[in-house]
């Protein structure tokens, strides 16, 4: 089960990373700079910000939430495990 659960904590990583990367190269294109460090510090509020006002972006951003998701649900077994072990 632990295993299972890291493969789905690494696997949300590596999709929130990618939507990350992708919403970060949309920022730089469509916004300039400044957005694009706006994504790049504040990723999560700054690029929903930024899908909102420019209307570009959304599939990285909900690549970013999506991934995120995944990453936290797959952790709860994980901790689920490691908290009977210490009982």
């Amino acid at each position: 089960m632990e295993i299972l659960a890291a493969a789905g904590m690494g696997l949300g990583g590596l999709v929130a990373l990618i939507g990350w990367i992708w919403l970060l190269v949309v920022g730089f294109k469509e916004g300039g700079i400044l957005w694009g460090l706006v994504i790049f510090f504040f990723s999560g509020l700054g690029g929903l910000i930024f899908c909102i006002v420019h209307k570009k972006g959304w599939g990285a951003w909900i690549m970013i939430v999506l991934g995120g998701l995944l990453a936290s649900f797959a952790m709860v077994p994980m901790v689920f495990s490691n908290l009977e072990r210490m009982q």
